[in-house]
């Protein structure tokens, strides 16, 4: 199954191996931890969860059945948290280099996802993800 990023609801940063996202809509905001950095990059890019399986499988010391429980399991819950949602299968091919050793593997991380709510109200009344093409300060013409 192939997922996409709920865009324009959903916006996402990687910084220092860590993914931050943040759902407009909801005013909630998740951090992504250990194989899930990889997870997200591979659903940003369009792969199957059987294309991230195979990649995180080439790269992690560990058996594919755990890597593919992992995967299903974030899967799952950026799907129930409609970070993602459903997409169309491509043709996209696995996303990264070569397949590592199995001494350069390194070890596998499980996949965490952490909800945090206590900006809530603060990202709710943010106006500058409600911007049009002037972008931001501009008063309503409604209103005027």
């Amino acid at each position: 199954m192939t997922f996409r990023v709920n865009a324009p609801h959903v916006i996402a940063e990687t910084i220092g191996g860590e993914t931050i996202i943040v759902h407009l809509s909801t005013g909630c905001y998740f951090n992504l931890g250990g194989s899930a950095v990889d997870i997200w990059d591979g659903v940003a890019a369009g792969e199957s969860s059987d294309a991230i399986t195979q990649r995180l499988v080439a790269r992690y010391d560990a058996g594919e059945a755990e890597i593919e429980a992992a995967v299903n399991r974030i899967l799952e819950e950026l799907r129930s948290e409609e970070l993602i949602v459903p997409g169309q299968e491509t043709d996209v091919t696995t996303v990264g280099g070569e397949a590592a050793t199995p001494e350069t593997r390194a070890p596998f991380e499980q996949p965490s996802l952490s909800k945090f709510t206590d900006m809530q109200d603060i990202i709710l009344l943010d106006p500058v993800h409600e911007v049009d093409a002037r972008g931001w300060p501009h008063a309503d013409p409604a209103n005027a």
